[in-house]
């Protein structure tokens, strides 16, 4: 089924799909399918993104203007703006996790995937969890997915329409907003998503050797580079490119 959503997207609804970032491709800037369940998510780095009926699966087409290194870090644009929209919703306790997850306290209740399309337009494609319940369809997740119905304090999430109506409002925040502060200017905004400083391990990307691999994350500056603070209380500065994953140990 397809609808219109104001006078900015064209929606196509499913029940189940393989995966809404490959019915997305091709379509036209200001395209989005939706489904309720996916049997072949991806998450970042091709990793499988857990999709069992009861979340929400989004993937938005943009425009893209062309420049890979103007639109680094739309991703984390994208997470403000869901984040933003979620705890106006009564979403409690919850923060961004780099560069790509909505996080509830240490457990992951949403994902994030940016990939360039077509020349002109990129596929932003968001899952989550909303009364799923990714760790009994897959028991490897059971520690560390939740899900955003049991971080309502007692508030209900609006209905299925009207939370997809909503998010695709927020791809559209992050969009207008990033191009007019891009990175840079979205690095202070990011400070207080980011929750407490925490403790994580970096994975080097293939072929790079990291300043450090272990240290206390402290957001990023206007470059985009992570901050380490390490055992001595030096800040590190590494550049995204050298991360292939990060993975938090403790606050």
């Amino acid at each position: 089924m397809t609808s219109p959503v104001g006078s900015d997207w064209q929606v196509e609804h499913h029940g189940c799909v393989d995966s809404t970032q490959a019915l997305a491709r091709g379509r036209p800037a200001w395209s989005a399918v939706v489904a309720q369940e996916q049997s072949a998510g991806r998450g970042q780095a091709e990793r499988t993104f857990q999709s069992d009926p009861g979340g929400l699966y989004v993937t938005t087409v943009l425009p893209y203007a062309g420049d890979p290194l103007a639109s680094r870090g739309f991703a984390l644009a994208v997470g403000w703006a869901l984040r933003e929209m979620l705890q106006g919703l009564g979403v409690g306790n919850l923060r961004l996790r780099w560069p790509n997850d909505l996080m509830v306290g240490v457990r992951k209740v949403g994902g994030i995937l940016v990939e360039q399309d077509g020349p002109d337009t990129v596929l932003v494609g968001i899952g989550l969890n909303v009364t799923n319940q990714p760790g009994q369809a897959d028991s490897s997740l059971a520690g560390t997915a939740g899900r955003l119905s049991d971080a309502m304090a007692g508030r209900s999430l609006p209905d299925y329409a009207t939370l997809t109506a909503s998010v695709l409002r927020a791809v559209r925040v992050a969009h207008e907003e990033f191009l007019l502060r891009r990175l840079a200017g979205f690095a202070t905004r990011l400070e207080p998503c980011w929750g407490p400083p925490r403790e994580v391990e970096i994975e080097p990307a293939q072929g790079v050797i990291a300043p450090v691999t272990r240290g206390r994350f402290c957001g990023i500056d206007a470059e985009g580079q992570l901050l380490l603070e390490t055992k001595t209380g030096c800040v590190v500065a590494i550049p995204a490119h050298y991360v292939g994953r990060l993975r938090e140990t403790g606050v």
